[in-house]
């Protein structure tokens, strides 16, 4: 890899990552972070196959599946981890909730 097709890629694996984080930690809407991040992740895939001398038409067809299917497995990774945080949570909430509520039904 050149010099310019690494610094590309490094923005390529920056933008997954800035991408992930924002899912999991619902700094942004998602809808808006998958968009951006997404769209940025062709971009930049795109511009690594150029920065590579591959024809315009290559670069476009890497960009796309690539660039997009990437995006696509960081999305669905940092959902289910953050689906998975949300789903904790709510399960402590209510143990909590019924040892310092508890109802005054006794089982027969």
């Amino acid at each position: 890899m050149q010099g310019t097709s690494l610094l590309l890629f490094a923005a390529f694996a920056f933008v997954l990552a800035g991408m992930y984080l924002s899912i999991r930690r619902s700094w942004f809407a998602p809808g808006l972070t998958s968009a951006v991040g997404i769209g940025l992740s062709i971009i930049l895939m795109v511009l690594v196959s150029l920065a590579q001398n591959n024809l315009p038409i290559q670069a476009v067809v890497v960009g796309v599946l690539l660039g997009g299917a990437f995006s696509v497995i960081t999305l669905i990774a940092a959902w289910y981890f953050h689906s998975q945080e949300l789903r904790a949570s709510y399960v402590n909430s209510e143990t909590t909730y019924a040892e310092t509520y508890p109802t005054d039904e006794t089982p027969t």
